[in-house]
């Protein structure tokens, strides 16, 4: 069964769409012609000592996922953590999830990143390494082997390098990426360059030996925190902001402008098409954490008839070491037809 590009139906409709489960109560699936993401469980990640600030996860295997923090030097060195997280179709978790071991990820020459030399905010997995990007005071997109071995910086265009007055935003700087197929690595900032507006944040893809960039533009309340591939031209986009309420959009970049190359933009390019799938919003038992992190999960069983595949996502939340971090999985629907 082949998923139908739902990117190609975003260009010409771009409803909102909102979450149609509550915490603790289902109700009635909406209909299939759309993705939606419906909320399923929740569960905590057992306590290491070291264990926290995580920013991102990423699924290696059936119920296994490497997960990265964001803390250098803190509670430890740069570090990816190995864990399993038990999930069943008709159960949802039936367990917390356990770490089972754990890596680093060095600089360049392969030497120790030192404390605070990097702000991790996302990690996928790459043919038998990885991909991490960092943001903060010190932004790059690395590809590392499995054992978190320096492998080489993706290069950046020259907009992104900071200066005065243009280039990575700090905080609004990396914050996630994403490996579509073919093992296309793709980053998303967390907002706008410098240069650029605030709510402009740019896509940036290295495929081959060039580059491609669009514009996405997150809420006006609300910064991007992750990003996550469907496909070759389609994504999901963690936004979170004040209060701690996220939502999670479908966007694509079918239909947008390309900015590739383009130092400062003038906001009159056509930004990626977006829905909203999920929103914390009706989920008002819902212990949501801040949210920071996708990943997919397992494929739920098909029922051909429904005209939808369903596939499970998981969140992971960044408690900063000041409580318990939290994976939330929710169901979500991709048409087939």
């Amino acid at each position: 069964m082949r998923l139908r590009l739902w990117g190609a139906a975003l260009v010409s409709a771009c409803a909102v769409g909102l979450s149609t489960m509550t915490a603790g109560a289902a109700v009635a699936a909406p209909s299939s012609s759309e993705p939606i993401a419906l909320y399923r469980d929740s569960t905590i990640i057992g306590a290491v000592p070291t264990f926290g600030a995580i920013s991102g996860l990423d699924r290696t295997g059936n119920g296994t996922y490497v997960l990265i923090s964001t803390d250098v030097g803190r509670q430890g060195p740069a570090r990816t953590y190995n864990a399993t997280i038990p999930f069943t179709s008709n159960l949802g978790f039936t367990g917390g999830g356990r770490v089972t071991g754990g890596g680093t990820v060095f600089a360049p020459y392969n030497l120790p990143i030192l404390p605070g030399g990097a702000q991790f905010e996302g990690i996928r997995r790459l043919g038998d390494g990885y991909v991490v990007a960092s943001g903060g005071a010190n932004q790059f997109v690395r590809v590392t082997g499995p054992i978190g071995n320096h492998v080489r910086d993706l290069p950046l265009p020259s907009a992104y390098r900071v200066s005065g007055k243009s280039g990575l935003n700090g905080q609004r700087g990396f914050t996630g990426v994403a490996v579509s197929p073919g093992d296309r690595v793709s980053a998303i900032t967390a907002g706008g360059l410098k240069q650029d507006a605030r709510t402009s944040a740019r896509l940036i893809t290295w495929a081959g030996r060039g580059t491609s960039e669009y514009v996405y533009r997150t809420d006006g309340d609300k910064v991007a925190a992750d990003v996550l591939a469907v496909n070759n031209t389609d994504y999901l986009v963690l936004e979170r902001g004040n209060g701690r309420a996220a939502r999670i959009y479908w966007t694509t970049t079918r239909g947008a402008t390309p900015v590739t190359g383009k130092k400062e933009l003038s906001g009159r390019e056509k930004s990626m098409p977006k829905k909203r799938i999920f929103s914390t919003a009706p989920l008002t038992r819902l212990a949501a954490g801040n949210m920071s992190g996708l990943a997919w999960g397992n494929w739920l069983p098909a029922t051909p008839s429904k005209g939808y595949r369903s596939r499970i996502l998981y969140i992971v939340t960044n408690d900063m070491f000041a409580g318990p971090t939290r994976v939330h999985g929710l169901e979500v629907h991709l048409p087939t037809r």
